[in-house]
């Protein structure tokens, strides 16, 4: 409930909204953003694959996992790249700000609704554009909301994600070709 309110706080008074967000961090809040982005990914690759339930749970656990280690990696870094440049934003307040872009892999259930119900558009061949553009849009609502609490200019805050986000991504592309490689030795 919580999640809804806060979104339409953010619709009628963006600013005030993500003040109030980052005034007081609150973990339990940012794991819930945390918990709708990982069921948006399960969704989005499993929708219409009849997964039995403790492999969706399993799934969905996995990728929440993933999802929090991300978001402390990239708020930790990009703390780190604000700090630096004078800027007093803690990690904390970055992962919630994180978090709360989750509702935009929102957009990924509709992408996955969308293939079955169209069968024309496979998935797959829809994959690749929906995930840029939901990560284009999470990059613009993440800077956006950074200008917003930390009068960050909107390149300091584009630089700032990017120097978390580059790194972070890096390192889980290396992992799955790492899974992948132990997989195909075993």
């Amino acid at each position: 409930m919580e999640l809804v309110k806060h979104y339409f706080e953010y619709v009628q008074n963006p600013t005030q909204a993500l003040q109030n967000l980052i005034k007081t961090p609150s973990f339990k809040q940012a794991c819930w953003w945390y918990l709708f982005a990982a069921l948006s990914w399960v969704l989005f690759f499993n929708i219409g694959d009849g997964l039995s339930v403790p492999a969706f749970l399993l799934k969905l656990l996995i990728v929440f996992a993933a999802e929090l280690t991300a978001g402390t990696l990239i708020a930790a870094l990009s703390g780190l790249l604000l700090n630096f440049r004078g800027k007093n934003v803690s990690p904390a307040q970055l992962f919630v700000l994180i978090g709360s872009s989750g509702f935009i892999k929102g957009l990924l259930i509709a992408f996955a609704l969308i293939s079955t119900m169209w069968p024309q558009a496979s998935l797959w061949m829809l994959a690749p554009a929906a995930i840029v553009l939901v990560f284009a849009l999470q990059l613009v609502y993440l800077t956006l909301a950074l200008r917003r609490v930390s009068d960050t200019s909107i390149s300091l805050g584009l630089l700032s994600w990017l120097f978390g986000i580059l790194p972070v991504g890096a390192l889980f592309v290396l992992l799955g070709v790492f899974l992948v490689w132990i997989i195909l030795l075993l």
